[in-house]
């Protein structure tokens, strides 16, 4: 392993659809700048998984589940550094802005996906730049 290679960024998927899950799992593993931590379809059990997970990079979370997903965001804030909410009505897209880092609108393709990743990660870069 290349010591100064960097280390892909976390990543955990909420969504109460298996089918977006697999989609979302499939797009992660395409993407070698992230880590899969984990799935989940039930968001208090998400929630609990964080306690053993510590911080995470990018939280992808629908919406529009039992308990909403923008609660579970507001609950998760300080252990994530990317919520990157998933949903199929773009209604939703205000959260994102209020309560997210971003937003994906269903059905997602891959290459929207990636930019988004990049957009973020980019984010991140700019800031440690602009500190440095």
């Amino acid at each position: 392993m290349n010591p100064s290679a960097p280390q892909p960024h976390s990543c955990v998927i909420v969504d109460d659809n298996p089918l977006s899950i697999k989609i979302l799992e499939q797009y992660v593993s395409k993407n070698p700048k992230l880590k899969l931590n984990g799935s989940f379809t039930d968001p208090i059990a998400a929630m609990a998984a964080f306690w053993q997970y510590g911080k995470i990079d990018f939280l992808l979370l629908d919406i529009q589940m039992e308990i909403s997903g923008i609660d579970v965001a507001r609950m998760l804030r300080n252990r994530v550094k990317f919520i990157v909410f998933v949903t199929a009505h773009s209604r939703h897209a205000i959260h994102a802005v209020s309560d997210g880092d971003s937003f994906l609108l269903k059905p997602i393709c891959y290459p929207t996906f990636s930019a988004t990743i990049e957009q973020l990660i980019g984010r991140t870069r700019l800031q440690k730049e602009w500190l440095s």
